[in-house]
């Protein structure tokens, strides 16, 4: 038997290298030829999407409630998106479509936050009012002076249109923002625009009324006190509609309000402070006899009289009696307060100045024929009416006469002033208006009964027995 050589190492060890060789050889080629058969997938990046395009711009003019004259700088926000108007009033604001709530403001008009219609490029139309130009309450201001401090119109004048009240018009309509409110004898308010005198409401707040309603413009209330039967309707200034109401008893005076307080007196004597956010009143004096005049109201002292010929000067806040002075005989009209003196008129004892610190009385001037009207103040001068058909100028210092004219009739109602001219209209169915420094007379009407006019801006109204007319002055400043 023939032996097997075993083989050496080293020809093992070549053996399996070239065997190794060819392996990684056929590898490589299987590889390479899968690469070639297989096919070529190209992965493509997606391309970036494009920008949202921009948000549509609304376009708005931004104009003045009371004489359409472009407002420059005012802001428009809208979904908290804002710009302010060029010299034209107008303003672009990115905003949708549709209905949005628009913020408006600018410097000396009272800002409002409005719902309004946004139809693409279409112009919207919005309008700020001047709080200085509006006439909020009876007698003009707080202090009852009766006498407008900003408002310019004079006569001649060009009448703009004229409205039918259906009731007897003895007190002025209030004015706010673009509509007047005014109540009649019977027991109606009506809400009336500015511009062009259309009905906008028109309420039953009771069957006797003999005042102007007061506004509170930030609770966007309407207040009115009642003869009967008795109650003080609170109103939305908006719409009308009732609030609430609260039962005060017979109420005469026009309410005078500020910071959420309704402040009026009664036939029964009584004085109220009504808090507008409790419902209820704040405090209440008890003075006992018929109050007729409405309250004027300085720093935080009230001051009224009454039918026993007193005059008081109460805390605002507390009901406090400050002090307590005398007219002489029974108050019926409404005391006016300026430059540290209140002016009262009395039915049997003519006007009276007393002291607003201390009551004291400071001089008295009889005149002839009952004293209802509510005076007027201005520069330095008392105005004011008599049963005696005249018209009084007095110095507010000394109580001397300046001057004395013939009213054309027995004027009842309260003496108004505006940028200088002296108004008065009297029972027996006319109004006229004098100078205020010299008396000569510039104007008359064929119209009148009680107190003659309030207004706002460039617009007056004038009040007839059952008519108001909206007047501009024939030459526009």
């Amino acid at each position: 038997m023939r032996r097997l050589r075993r083989p050496c190492p080293s020809c093992l060890l070549l053996v399996l290298a070239a065997t190794a060789l060819g392996v990684s050889a056929c590898a490589g080629e299987d590889e390479r030829s899968d690469e070639a058969a297989a096919p070529q997938v190209t992965v493509e990046r997606e391309a970036p999407a494009p920008p949202p395009p921009p948000p549509p711009q609304a376009a708005f003019v931004v104009e003045d409630g009371d004489t359409g004259k472009p407002i420059e700088g005012a802001r428009v926000v809208v979904a908290g998106e804002g710009a302010r108007t060029d010299r034209d009033g107008t303003a672009s604001v990115a905003a949708p479509g549709g209905r949005a709530a628009v913020r408006i403001s600018a410097p000396g008009y009272g800002a409002r936050k409005v719902e309004a219609r946004l139809r693409g490029q279409r112009p919207v139309t919005l309008r700020l009012w001047r709080p200085a130009l509006q006439w909020p309450l009876y007698g003009a201001t707080r202090a009852r002076t009766q006498a407008h401090p900003a408002i310019d119109v004079r006569p001649p004048f060009r009448r703009v249109w004229s409205r039918r009240t259906y009731g007897l018009l003895e007190f002025p309509a209030v004015v706010w923002q673009g509509v007047a409110y005014v109540n009649t004898m019977r027991g109606r308010l009506r809400a009336f625009t500015m511009r062009n005198g259309r009905l906008l409401w028109n309420k039953r707040v009771g069957t006797l009324l003999a005042s102007s309603p007061g506004i509170d413009p930030k609770r966007r209330l309407l207040v009115t006190t009642s003869m009967s039967p008795g109650y003080v309707n609170v109103r939305d200034l908006d719409t009308g509609r009732l609030r609430w109401r609260f039962y005060s008893g017979a109420s005469e005076p026009s309410p005078l309000i500020r910071d959420g307080i309704a402040y009026f007196g009664t036939t029964s004597g009584d004085f109220h402070a009504l808090d507008l956010d409790r419902r209820r009143p704040r405090w209440t004096f008890r003075g006992g006899v018929k109050i007729t005049g409405s309250p004027a109201l300085v720093g935080n002292r009230l001051y009224f009289g009454d039918y026993g010929g007193r005059i008081f000067a109460l805390n605002a806040r507390t009901g406090r009696v400050v002090w307590r002075g005398s007219a002489g005989t029974r108050v019926y009209g409404t005391a006016a307060v300026a430059g540290g003196r209140v002016f009262v008129p009395s039915v049997f004892s003519g006007l009276s100045a007393l002291s607003a610190r201390t009551g004291r009385l400071l001089w008295r001037v009889p005149v002839a024929g009952y004293l209802y009207s509510s005076p007027a103040f201005y520069r330095g001068r008392v105005y004011f009416g008599t049963y005696g058909s005249r018209v009084y100028s007095i110095s507010a210092r000394s109580g001397r006469i300046l001057w004395s004219r013939p009213a054309g009739g027995r004027v009842s109602g309260a003496v108004q002033v505006v940028a200088g001219i002296v108004y008065a209209a009297n029972i027996d169915g006319s109004t006229a208006a004098w100078s205020w420094r010299t008396g000569r007379r510039v104007w008359s009407f064929h119209d009148g009964k009680y107190v003659p006019l309030s207004g706002s801006g460039e617009r007056l109204l004038l009040h007839g027995s059952h008519r108001i007319w909206a007047v501009e002055s024939r030459r526009r400043r």
